[in-house]
């Protein structure tokens, strides 16, 4: 067995789960972080049982100052550490003056405090290591979210940092990524009260994918280099489009979405 160990945020369900899941097959042993301490309590027992690695829970919530600096001090004190997955986050909709300020708190210090805070604690681990880090950012980190007023920006500081955390330790070993999802088929959005059987598309443009899928994607973007992953052709495309068309004709397309977070 080995003594590798990886760390993962949000780790209850979704994606979270799913590298929980990837990270035991290959023997790692687990500290995994969420706030729904029944279904991490599940995920682990099974985890245990299945593959035979050690799991370890953090229970808090990290838009808690407490819960946060709680888990960055036991990063901190770990004696080796081979990967860390900043997947904890979530989507408040809503422009930004109309949603009280302690929900965009909320929203900062999960998707931005906190990821950065835990990498920073992780790093000289994961640098010795030569290990993983994954940074989940979204598709909507190159798009304007006009109506969920800080999840595109907070997404795009995850992914800009992450890139820029990886071209600095490229040289030392460091394997960095930031994860660009679009829609994952999780309970990401029926906790926010979408019916996920009307919601989630099975072909065309908006295909949605597993996360299974996302993150079976995202070792293979790792094993050769990428610093960015972003799971299927049409996300693929809707990035490269998004990358270069002129901004009138982006504007325009937003302004037609049925999407809620992108227009009113």
């Amino acid at each position: 067995m080995s003594d590798r160990l990886a760390v993962i945020t949000g780790a209850t369900s979704g994606i979270g789960a799913a590298y929980a899941e990837a990270f035991a097959k290959q023997g790692y042993h687990l500290l995994l972080a969420g706030r729904r301490e029944s279904e991490l309590g599940r995920l682990a027992d099974r985890l245990t049982e299945q593959y035979g690695v050690k799991v370890q829970l953090q229970i808090g919530d990290l838009a808690d100052h407490h819960d946060l600096h709680a888990l960055v001090d036991a990063v901190t004190l770990l004696p080796k550490l081979d990967a860390l997955v900043n997947n904890a986050g979530y989507a408040v909709d809503g422009r930004l003056g109309d949603v009280d300020w302690s929900d965009h708190q909320a929203l900062l210090d999960v998707h931005v405090l906190a990821t950065t805070q835990l990498t920073h604690a992780a790093l000289p681990n994961l640098v010795r290591a030569k290990g993983i880090l994954i940074n989940v950012a979204s598709v909507a980190s190159w798009i304007p979210t006009g109506n969920s007023a800080l999840y595109g920006p907070t997404k795009a500081f995850i992914r800009s940092l992450t890139e820029s955390i990886g071209l600095a330790y490229r040289a030392d070993g460091l394997k960095a990524l930031a994860l660009c999802p679009g829609f994952t088929i999780t309970d990401f959005h029926s906790r926010m009260g979408l019916d996920p059987e009307t919601f989630y598309q099975k072909k065309g443009f908006v295909r949605a994918w597993t996360a299974d899928q996302v993150v079976e994607q995202s070792f293979k973007d790792i094993s050769k280099g990428r610093l960015i992953s972003v799971k299927g052709w049409n996300y693929k495309l809707l990035v490269f489009l998004v990358r270069h068309l002129p901004m009138s004709l982006l504007f325009a397309a937003l302004g037609r979405s049925k999407s809620a977070r992108f227009t009113k």
